[in-house]
C-alpha cells in the first residue's frame, strides 16, 4: 500500500485522468493478489492483466503485450513502481510531434545509470561503468539526464525488437541510436516524480 491504497490503483488513476481507457498489467511478482485485487475493483478503464511467468526484463514485458498492442498507433509504458504529477498530454503531443520511435521521460537528478541527451532531446548515449558512452556522433555537447520510467513508444518498435524473448528496453534503444533511428527524451522539469520502489513504504 501507498497512501492508504494499492501502489497499481494510484497508477491506473493517473493514467485514467490523463484520458487512458485500455490498460494491460504485466503481472509476475504476487500475480494471484492482482488477479484477487481486479476481481474485486473496478475502474473507468478496461483492464487486462498479462501473467509473466518467467521475468522477462523490462523490453520482454512490452513484447509480451504486442498481440494486444498492435493497431494502437502509439501507447504509454507506465513503470507501476513510480508516483508523479507529469503532465502526460504534453508528452505524448511532444513524441507526436517529432515522430519519434519513442520519447523517454526523464528528469535532472542523481542516478548511477545516466542517459545522454543532446541539445534536441534527442537520446544519444548512457553511462556505462561510469564512464559515458556515445551511440551517435552530436554537433554540440551532450548532458546527463536520468529516465523517469515513463516513455511513449510507436507500435512500429516491434519491428525493431530482438527473436529472444528476455531482453531490457534500454540497451535497444541505444542500438537503434547507433542505426541512426530517433528516440527522444521529454524533460518533465520540476514536475513531482517518486521511485516508490526505493522508498520504505509505510502500510
Amino acid at each position: 500500500e501507498y497512501k492508504g491504497k494499492p501502489i497499481i490503483y494510484h497508477v491506473i488513476r493517473k493514467l485514467e485522468n490523463s484520458g487512458l481507457r485500455k490498460i494491460i498489467i504485466n503481472t509476475h511478482h504476487l500475480a494471484n493478489k492482482m488477479n484477487e485485487y481486479f476481481a474485486n475493483n473496478s475502474f473507468n478503464s478496461e483492464i487486462t492483466l498479462i501473467h509473466e511467468t518467467n521475468l522477462l526484463g523490462t523490453g520482454g514485458a512490452i513484447k509480451n503485450a504486442a498481440d494486444f498492442l498492435k493497431g494502437s498507433g502509439n501507447f504509454l509504458v507506465y513503470n507501476a513502481d513510480v508516483d508523479s504529477e507529469i503532465d502526460l498530454h504534453v508528452m505524448i503531443a511532444s513524441h507526436i510531434e517529432n515522430e519519434a520511435l519513442a520519447t523517454l521521460a526523464v528528469k535532472e537528478r542523481s542516478t548511477g545509470r545516466y542517459l545522454l541527451k543532446d541539445g534536441d532531446n534527442n537520446l544519444v548515449g548512457r553511462t556505462e561503468n561510469n564512464v559515458d558512452v556515445l551511440y551517435r556522433e552530436i554537433r554540440d555537447e551532450y548532458h546527463r539526464t536520468a529516465f523517469c520510467g515513463i516513455h511513449i513508444i510507436s507500435e512500429d518498435i516491434f519491428e525493431y525488437f530482438p527473436e529472444n524473448e528476455k531482453f531490457d528496453v534500454i540497451p535497444e534503444y541505444l542500438k537503434l541510436v547507433n542505426k541512426g533511428i530517433t528516440i527522444k527524451v521529454h524533460d518533465i522539469g520540476n514536475a513531482y516524480w517518486l521511485d516508490i520502489g526505493s522508498q520504505v513504504i509505510e502500510t
